[in-house]
């Protein structure tokens, strides 16, 4: 039996669901009814909304959260007067009451929290809705305006995907991980068969040789015969269990575009009013169903596009009558699938890019001229550029659209803009349809291997050496196709060492006219992979999208695919990502210690680029035994790990009489000031905060202590 604070509990979880789901259907109406001119119509809006309103009051009574009974009495009071006087609501009543709704989610939030909203909650709303009541039928009239100190352009509530969603959102996260696995086991027992046939195989030429018996033979052979037949078998059910199991995972976890895009039309709502502009949100495609996890992720790079397409595209109504415009401006949100990927389009049709503004910018920048209209407009994802002359609380800080494209690539995406014929100026945001796994190309460049999502790819195509340039130069251009040595981008070989050969494979990726092939040593295969983020500490390397564990064991690092094909559009002006360092660097022996496998794989990649030969360690101790049997010259160290962290280790080291003189540098998610100083007291000789990590910096304090 339920124990009666479990039963409140209960009752309270269900409630902030409820109140989250209802302050999002009484914004919605409360915007369709100011949207309406039919005044029968706007009389049924407004009943509507006082029945919700009385409804969620009756709950909150019943759970005894007074601020929301409170806030809910108050605009019933002023809908029921209303509905009672036969009235239309007003602007002002309307912006009074979204205000109220607005501290109705803020409640949600606070409940979501464990923390209960207070009777006083939300005062000032309160006082106004009183106010409002006191001064009996409507202020204004349908045309007045809101103060100007009424208007927040950035409602600062947000929408909470996992808000409509029965199951729990933890929960189908760990189903969906685990079925990744089984993806990832699943290519395994696949590899075994084949071992097993070639086993079989083996034994057959053995017997051919005469080097065993003909019954002994027969036996082996026919034992890895029904061997590799089970496995085979056993591989096909585990596909097909494996196959049903992610694709309901991934049903489960979907849900239609449009929750993604609530909140969106009271921001354009706000901003135009707030700036002198009409304007309104259309979203096409708002059924669609797409990943939660893909949405989450969406939810802010709309906002910012949308926030963007009021500020800098939209016009006035005067200057869109001169432009023979309607008054009121446009802004669409579709969205659609093609194959595994999501493509997002938020279109305006305002003014376009200042291409002018752009130009100027890149001038006084001392850039090169840039090639085409397409590369200038790509600037625009570039931090700090705006064409705002003024910085104002919408726009001018050359922000939102640098936030946008990092959002996208986090998510294995890509961010293109381009300019509407006519007017206008169209954002695509092109996304995986989920972020678990990856159908991934396998290519090996100098020895390592990396992965590349394969919806980015075009082709693989096999170049002619006499077709590229005889140089050494990282990228090269050959018509509308452009090239790029992966292996030399990485820093990990120069192009004029690449081993020789007549034709070289090349990855074609990216879309329309002008496509980016990289060039590798090997292309190894393709094979869905468990992908794996490589973390807040990493998130400045824009090259690498996330990590995946290969079926052998060994880490692929995935390729940034829109990183990829801007450094090919550099033609090879760019200095090199790691410098190299003449002199001792090429003998020098670096340690790398860290627990985590992507990190020990991300410094290495890093080092070895910068000339250096690089050993591994999972942890101090490991490390140590390695140190004390084979030396190194530079120790490049974690301090969190098991057994020995960082902090043990460098004293182990600095209490050795045979390693006391050697460089300890600590690369750590510690970033504290006490922890800094117990490092460089352990005798560290330099310690570097992981998210503040940088490749060139990180080089060059290794030349300093080395």
């Amino acid at each position: 039996m339920m124990k009666p604070e479990e039963l409140d509990r209960q009752l309270l979880e269900m409630f902030t669901q409820e109140v989250s789901e209802r302050a999002s259907e009484i914004e919605r109406t409360l915007l369709t009814l100011e949207e309406t001119t039919v005044p029968d119509e706007r009389r049924s809006l407004q009943e509507q909304i006082l029945r919700t309103v009385h409804s969620l009051k009756g709950a909150a009574g019943l759970v005894q959260v007074r601020g929301i009974e409170t806030i809910c009495h108050w605009m019933e009071e002023v809908l029921s007067r209303a509905a009672r006087e036969e009235l239309v609501l007003d602007r002002q009543k309307l912006d009074l009451l979204l205000a109220a709704t607005d501290e109705i989610a803020a409640a949600a939030r606070l409940l979501s929290k464990g923390e209960i909203p207070s009777p006083a909650h939300a005062e000032g709303v309160l006082l106004k809705l009183q106010a409002a009541i006191a001064s009996g039928g409507n202020s204004g009239g349908e045309d007045t305006k809101p103060p100007p100190s009424s208007v927040d352009p950035v409602p600062v509530r947000s929408t909470d995907l996992d808000g409509s969603m029965r199951v729990s959102a933890e929960r189908l996260d760990i189903l969906l991980y685990r079925s990744g696995e089984l993806l990832a086991c699943d290519a395994v027992v696949r590899r075994h068969a084949e071992q097993a046939s070639s086993l079989r195989e083996q034994a057959r030429r053995l017997r051919a040789a005469k080097n065993l018996s003909a019954a002994q033979a027969a036996s082996i052979e026919s034992g890895l015969r029904e061997l590799a037949a089970s496995l085979r078998q056993d591989g096909r059910l585990m596909h097909s269990a494996v196959s049903a199991l992610d694709q309901e995972v991934r049903r489960a976890r979907t849900q239609p575009f449009s929750e993604a895009c609530k909140g969106l039309d009271r921001i354009v709502r706000d901003m135009a009013a707030a700036s002198g502009k009409q304007a309104e949100l259309v979203i096409k495609g708002g059924e669609i169903e797409i990943d939660r996890s893909i949405l989450a992720g969406l939810q802010d790079s709309l906002r910012h596009l949308v926030r963007n397409a009021i500020a800098h595209g939209v016009q006035s109504p005067e200057e869109r009558r001169i432009a023979g415009k309607r008054e009121k401006g446009r802004i669409v949100l579709a969205a659609s699938v093609s194959g595994d990927r999501v493509q997002v389009l938020v279109e305006d049709d305002g003014r376009g890019l200042d291409t002018a503004s752009l130009w100027k910018l890149a001038d006084e920048a001392g850039l090169s001229v840039c090639e085409d209209e397409g590369q200038l407009l790509r600037r625009v994802f570039e931090p700090g550029v705006s064409t705002s002359t003024t910085v104002t609380r919408l726009s001018g800080r050359g922000m939102g659209l640098d936030i946008v494209r990092n959002a996208v690539e986090e998510m294995r995406g890509t961010a293109e803009v381009a300019q509407v014929p006519g007017g206008g100026a169209v954002f695509t945001l092109t996304l995986p349809l989920t972020l678990a796994t990856v159908r991934a190309l396998e290519v090996v460049a100098a020895e390592h291997v990396f992965a590349i999502d394969t919806a980015s790819i075009q082709r693989v195509i096999r170049v002619s050496t006499q077709d590229l340039a005889a140089s050494a130069d990282r990228s090269m251009t050959t018509g509308s196709m452009r090239y790029i040595d992966l292996a030399s981008w990485l820093g990990l070989r120069p192009a004029s060492r690449r081993p020789s050969m007549d034709v070289v494979p090349a990855v074609v990726i990216g879309a329309g006219e002008i496509q980016t092939a990289v060039i590798v040593d090997k292309v190894a295969g393709e094979q869905e992979l468990l992908a794996r983020s490589l973390g807040r500490r990493l998130a400045k390397v824009r090259r690498y999208s996330g990590g995946m564990v290969l079926p052998d064991g060994r880490i692929a690092l995935l390729l940034n695919a829109a990183a990829v094909a801007e450094a090919a559009m550099a033609h090879g002006a760019e200095p090199e990502p790691f410098p190299r360092h003449a002199g001792k660097a090429e003998q020098r022996k670096v340690l790398v210690v860290d627990d985590s496998k992507y990190i020990r794989t991300m410094v290495k990649l890093i080092l070895e680029g910068a000339g250096y030969d690089v050993a591994l360690a999972a942890d101090g101790g490991e490390a140590l035994k390695y140190l004390l049997n084979h030396g190194a010259d530079i120790v490049v160290a974690d301090v969190d790990m098991p057994r020995m962290d960082g902090f043990e280790l460098t004293q182990a080291i600095r209490g050795s009489d045979s390693l006391a003189s050697m460089p300890v540098i600590l690369v750590t998610g510690r970033e504290t000031p006490e922890d800094k100083v117990r490092g460089l007291k352990a005798g560290a000789s330099a310690y570097l905060p992981k998210n503040q990590f940088d490749a060139h910096q990180f080089l060059e304090i290794i030349r300093q202590v080395a």
